[in-house]
């Protein structure tokens, strides 16, 4: 073959570098071996890809430059297959679906995404919502749900069934606040509300899901004015309009606090025990970045 990857880049290494000594410390070879390689690529293509003049720096013939602009798209990808199959051989699994729950979003969470890619920079990381999405290994919902995604890892909302067929810990637990925006009704009442308070106005209200049954988020319920949703970020955005009044993880409402685009309701029948847990739960058989996910994520229980 008379183009390889070698030769691209002994061709990308002397036009950036401007000589065939210093494409040679680019690359940890001699300046002579680079150039035998560019003279015996130019003798297979029977072309020159450089033209050489005593005392200046070798400059990319049309068809040199036609090639090294080629070769600026495919270094790059042929590297990453290269580090891939090498990530695969060391046991790294090439991709990791991985289903969260809007709730769960916690900075915490966050981080150690970020970290997991750090680690693992080869990795095909892939983010799936946690009320679509059931593990690869829940054969019984896999079978009787359509259109459902496949996760490896999921961290969402405390399910009152572990049959995945996977393993299961709870990491954490949700404090819940119930806010509204500065600008509802509720915000501007004194002293502490009741339920009955809370009854006269509209809840948003979430709609049952895979991970958050319909007897699970009953327990919620304040309100026979409800507005559904399905999805977390519908919940954000109506509350800050002023739709209604809702149950709001604290981890996720105090930078919204801060700003004063949300506000914590006072209420006489809040002892600070409404809570929810959150659930972790994997396959078996992770490769190496999902095992490292999981371990970070169990280390602090």
């Amino acid at each position: 073959m008379i183009i390889t990857t070698e030769r691209l880049q002994y061709l990308w290494a002397v036009a950036q570098s401007g000589s065939f000594s210093a494409a040679g410390r680019m690359l940890g070879v001699s300046g002579a071996a680079v150039q035998q390689a560019i003279q015996a690529f130019e003798f297979d293509l029977e072309a020159s890809l450089f033209e050489r003049h005593a005392g200046k720096k070798p400059q990319l013939t049309r068809l040199g430059q036609q090639i090294y602009l080629q070769a600026l798209d495919l270094l790059p990808k042929l590297q990453g297959i290269e580090k891939y199959a090498q990530a695969v051989s060391q046991g790294q699994e090439p991709q990791l679906r991985i289903a969260l729950h809007g709730m769960v979003m916690f900075p915490r969470f966050n981080q150690l995404l970020v970290e997991l890619k750090q680690q693992f920079p080869s990795l095909d990381l892939v983010l799936l919502d946690a009320e679509n999405t059931v593990l690869s290994s829940d054969q019984t919902r896999l079978a009787n749900q359509r259109g459902v995604e496949q996760a490896d890892i999921s961290i969402a909302l405390g399910r009152l069934r572990n049959d995945h067929g996977g393993n299961s810990m709870i990491i954490d637990r949700i404090q819940w606040k119930i806010v509204v925006a500065p600008s509802h009704p509720l915000s501007r009442i004194r002293g502490q509300l009741s339920e009955a308070d809370l009854l006269q106005h509209t809840q948003l209200f979430p709609l049952p899901g895979l991970n958050s049954p319909a007897e699970l988020i009953e327990g919620l319920r304040l309100s026979s004015h409800l507005v559904h949703y399905s999805r977390f970020y519908q919940l954000r955005e109506l509350l800050l309009a002023g739709m209604g009044f809702a149950f709001f993880p604290a981890q996720l409402l105090q930078p919204l606090a801060d700003e004063g685009l949300l506000c914590e309701l006072d209420l006489d029948f809040d002892d600070n025990g409404m809570n929810w847990a959150i659930e972790l739960s994997w396959v078996n058989g992770l490769g190496a970045a999902g095992q490292w996910l999981v371990e970070q994520l169990t280390e602090a229980e």
